[in-house]
């Protein structure tokens, strides 16, 4: 029994539709085509299937990694940054424990600065009454030397203390600052000549394709008739 021509047939088409691959220009992060919303970019001199992205993508990308170059050549983009008004901007994600980790040594630093600001009060009102002593006495005793060195040590160790903690803060400002800011990556002058060098080029071929000699159709009609039918007979 000869099979019908849709049963036949279908096979055949899935199979070409599985194993023809698509050959439209895709974003490198989210594997998305572009349309007119979002159009692909080049921002970098990547080649092939990875020069193409949203911009929305590598907005994001550059949000989240903190770079402003391509990972693989290494390229910087061309950017154009500015920052969101203070009443719109975004919390940070962060996860549970460096949440934990910033409550804890915030709590640990106003009360490591509170300490230290109490024992130099304590120490400078103390070693200034020993002052006051010494000044009637003529001599200054060894416990004001001792006061002093050890406030020496506090506040040098309260300034290593405040450095390393104010580089921390200094780094979360800056990741805040980088999530809360709006990005404009411009294409890259390289592959916007390469593009438009290739558009030039694939117009000049369509336009050598779509050029056709003309025939004349009188001539192609005639000579069947001219050559094959018999001649017609006028009845007089």
């Amino acid at each position: 029994q000869a099979s019908s021509p849709t049963t036949g047939t279908a096979p055949r088409s899935q199979s070409r539709l599985s194993v023809c691959p698509s050959t439209q220009d895709i974003c490198r992060i989210c594997h998305c085509e572009g349309d007119e919303e979002s159009p692909l970019i080049t921002p970098c001199r990547c080649t092939g299937t990875l020069r193409f992205v949203h911009q929305s993508c590598l907005h994001q990308w550059i949000k989240s990694s903190d770079t402003r170059c391509c990972e693989l050549c290494k390229y910087d983009f061309i950017m154009e940054t500015k920052l969101k008004p203070l009443r719109k901007w975004e919390k940070l994600q962060m996860t549970t424990s460096e949440r934990r980790k910033i409550f804890c040594s915030v709590t640990f630093h106003v009360i490591a600065i509170t300490c230290v600001v109490w024992s130099l009060y304590v120490l400078i009102d103390r070693t200034a009454e020993e002052i006051k002593q010494g000044n009637d006495n003529g001599v200054l005793e060894w416990p004001f030397w001792t006061k002093l060195v050890v406030v020496a040590i506090g506040f040098t160790g309260g300034l290593v203390f405040m450095y390393v903690q104010c580089k921390v803060y200094v780094q979360l400002w800056r990741r805040l600052k980088a999530y809360n800011r709006v990005i404009f990556v411009q294409n890259c002058p390289d592959t916007a000549k390469k593009q438009e060098k290739n558009f030039s080029c694939n117009i000049n071929t369509d336009i050598k394709d779509a050029v056709a000699v003309p025939v004349s159709q009188t001539g192609t009609n005639s000579l069947p008739s001219a050559e094959g039918g018999p001649p017609e007979v006028i009845p007089v």
